[in-house]
């Protein structure tokens, strides 16, 4: 009696393994990821009309949540550059706040040789109000399509730091703040600049903040064994990223070893006669992000 009570009991479990077994494959080869797609897609172009997203693959994953391969945040059309790419990431909600009617969720993956880890809270279900934080770890700057694109010259490093941002009903552009740091550095000029192929940046600390479609760079500071710089100032962004204002002022000092290496740069700045105070010159950087003009003050 007992012996067939516990086969009829395997046999239920047995049942149940396999409707969960066919649900979960039915859920995967039934998963719609174009909608996935489509309503992230939405929720990056809430946040900026000139940003996209398209993916490689989207599916289900366990524990509950979703994987994402080959996604990228794009500019304009899915041709446009990349503002940012992800390997894989995965998405997974917090089921308990979820339940108590609270949209949190937490991601996790791999960019450019480097690991991402993140939260998202959502204010409503629209996704109209939210606060977000990233955080970067080891990330190959050089990797960065937007940068090798846009720029003229190649810039290298590993990159990490963390990103806030945020958006309420008092400022649909959101705002922001982010801490940056860009380690054993270097910047490849395409043509020697006064003679300098290129310049070891070395370590690069970075504090801004985003509010009202202005970035304010709080605190930059450059050390290397060649140079140490400071920056500050402003960027007025615009919705074409290429077209943002400008308007930067800063520092450089060149140490000794960038005179050992450079020995005519010293001959060329003291004939240039500009305002020289313990070691450091005085620059600015105006224009726009396409076209920067720099010029020493």
């Amino acid at each position: 009696m007992a012996f067939a009570a516990k086969n009829k009991n395997n046999r239920w479990l047995e049942y149940t393994l396999y409707v969960v077994l066919v649900g979960l494959v039915l859920l995967y080869l039934i998963f719609p990821a174009q909608e996935v797609e489509d309503l992230v897609d939405n929720s990056v172009s809430r946040v900026n009309p000139e940003l996209g997203f398209k993916a490689v693959k989207i599916s289900p994953w366990l524990p509950p949540g979703l994987r994402i391969n080959g996604g990228r945040i794009f500019l304009g059309n899915a041709a446009g550059p990349t503002v940012f790419a992800v390997d894989t990431i995965y998405i997974r909600p917090q089921i308990l706040k979820l339940l108590s009617g609270k949209y949190n969720v937490k991601l996790t993956g791999t960019a450019y040789k480097g690991d991402i880890n993140g939260s998202l809270r959502l204010g409503d279900e629209d996704g109209n109000t939210f606060e977000s934080e990233w955080f970067f770890e080891a990330l190959d700057i050089s990797a960065f399509d937007l940068l090798t694109e846009e720029l003229q010259h190649k810039l290298t490093g590993m990159f990490s730091g963390n990103v806030v941002f945020a958006r309420d009903s008092a400022s649909e552009a959101g705002n922001g703040r982010a801490n940056l740091k860009l380690i054993d550095g270097k910047l490849l000029f395409e043509n020697p600049v006064f003679g300098i192929d290129s310049v070891d940046l070395q370590n690069i600390v970075l504090e801004l903040e985003l509010q009202n479609h202005k970035v304010t760079i709080i605190k930059g500071e450059l050390k290397g064994p060649e140079l140490n710089a400071a920056l500050a100032g402003s960027i007025q962004l615009h919705s074409d990223v290429k077209k943002s204002q400008l308007n930067l002022k800063g520092t450089l000092e060149p140490l000794p070893e960038f005179y050992r290496k450079y020995p005519e740069i010293r001959e060329l700045l003291k004939s240039m006669k500009k305002r020289v105070k313990r070691g450091q010159y005085f620059f600015a950087i105006t224009g726009t992000l396409s076209q920067p003009r720099f010029r020493m003050l």
